[in-house]
């Protein structure tokens, strides 16, 4: 037993439904482990029956993105066949099924359908050439007010910022290079940021709201109560800051894919990340 360390891989070898998992502290009478199928469990130093593995066994995406073990909260804990079980309850056709798609996906598709018409890279391109800022945040609040995704009090703040006709040129070029530029993402993702800054709407649900409506294959949407419910429940570090920041924005990224991925080997089939998007909120409702 003195073999096993803090920060090891292990499984518990007639337990193989607790999965995968890591050593938090080790004492002379006690081994903390986190399970990815089961949570923090206590064991005697005396068992001497893990199995510690090495190598691409002993990777997996949520204990190499653990949060601290002083935040580890088992009460709190969610396991990814719960998560499921829970979303199930809410929609029992999964996400194939017709109250899903109306409550959760059309919207977002609305408004992914009107970025497309209004607001292409051709189309933006051509707007800015001809100095027609307004058209493009005009256009840019019709495609939002197609989705749910604003509270009442988020859209008052677009909106308004976005009348000022100080800002319009500011925010349709930060825009445009956003979704559209040449440079590498996490780049154009701090620009659209310093953009956002400039015209005084630097929040999460702005810096996140336009890419992910055009792109939802690849982008998230980050709603700070949603993402952190979420996040605490399976356990998973965002490295959260309430300013938007790169390092936070990957973190959540990182998330959604471990999810969609893990969703489709449970042949839950999400289209995309407003599938996950959707998971995330059932999964960050208080139980």
């Amino acid at each position: 037993m003195s073999t096993i360390t803090q920060g090891d891989r292990v499984f518990h070898p007639s337990k193989k439904e607790w999965g995968l998992g890591k050593v938090l502290n080790v004492t002379p009478e006690n081994i903390d482990i986190f399970f990815v199928g089961a949570g923090t469990k206590r064991l005697s130093a005396s068992f001497a029956g893990l199995e510690s593995v090495e190598g691409r066994t002993a990777k997996h995406p949520l204990l190499d993105n653990l949060i601290e073990t002083s935040q580890i909260d088992n009460a709190s804990f969610v396991t990814l066949v719960a998560a499921i079980d829970r979303f199930v309850a809410s929609y029992p056709e999964g996400l194939e099924g017709k109250r899903y798609i109306k409550e959760q996906r059309e919207a977002v598709l609305r408004g992914n359908q009107l970025f497309i018409q209004l607001l292409d890279e051709p189309e933006l391109a051509g707007l800015i050439a001809e100095g027609r800022f307004q058209d493009i945040c005009d256009r840019a609040c019709h495609i939002e007010s197609a989705t749910s995704l604003l509270t009442k009090t988020e859209k008052g703040a677009l909106y308004g910022a976005l009348k000022a006709p100080l800002n319009q040129k500011t925010f349709a070029l930060g825009l445009a290079e956003y979704l559209y530029g040449a440079a590498p993402e996490e780049d154009r993702f701090k620009q659209f940021v310093r953009t956002l800054g400039i015209i005084e709407i630097s929040k999460w649900p702005f810096a996140t709201l336009f890419g992910y409506i055009r792109f939802p294959k690849e982008n998230v949407f980050v709603k700070p109560t949603t993402v952190q419910n979420a996040a605490k429940a399976l356990c998973w570090r965002v490295n959260y800051k309430p300013e938007p920041n790169w390092r936070t924005y990957l973190s959540v990224q990182r998330l959604y894919i471990h999810l969609r991925t893990s969703l489709l080997e449970e042949g839950l089939m999400p289209r995309d990340l407003i599938d996950v998007q959707s998971f995330i909120g059932s999964l960050s409702q208080k139980q």
